[in-house]
């Protein structure tokens, strides 16, 4: 069996956010299961964030969770 994974780069490009949001060690942006961040409204998806894996698919999903965890923020606040 064989595969090919094309791969842009590992650092996310996120120190335009200075400490705007919590970011780990290697810039990531820290989310919760729903997608928020540590600032109240703020929901961050992708690559970007420190989820377990990098991969389009998982970005995809992530994208879905943290529009769902938005609108319930929204609803409820």
């Amino acid at each position: 069996m064989q595969g090919v994974f094309v791969q842009i780069g590992l650092v996310p490009n996120t120190e335009w956010l200075g400490d705007f949001v919590e970011r780990n060690r290697i810039g990531e942006i820290v989310v919760d299961k729903h997608g928020s961040t540590t600032v109240p409204g703020l929901f961050a998806a992708g690559d970007c964030t420190d989820s377990a894996y990098n991969q389009i698919i998982i970005s995809m999903g992530s994208g879905a969770t943290a529009s769902l965890g938005a609108f319930d923020y929204m609803i409820r606040n």
